[in-house]
């Protein structure tokens, strides 16, 4: 996440114009489509990362 925001559409919440950051992107056979994520679905996504990190479902996400 490069952590500036632009105005744009979030593909989390499928909510359109408002303030989002770069999160991603997914690859596909025909090239790259971005991924923006909006401020609520931001913090949502950290708070997954960073639970999946502390109680870890499988052994191989902890380092």
């Amino acid at each position: 996440m490069n952590g500036e925001y632009t105005m744009g559409d979030c593909f989390r919440c499928d909510r359109t114009s408002l303030q989002v950051a770069l999160v991603g992107e997914i690859a596909g056979p025909e090239g790259e489509t971005p991924l923006t994520a909006c401020r609520s679905c931001v913090e949502r996504l950290l708070s997954m990362h960073l639970g999946a990190h502390e109680a870890p479902v499988r052994r191989y996400v902890r380092q």
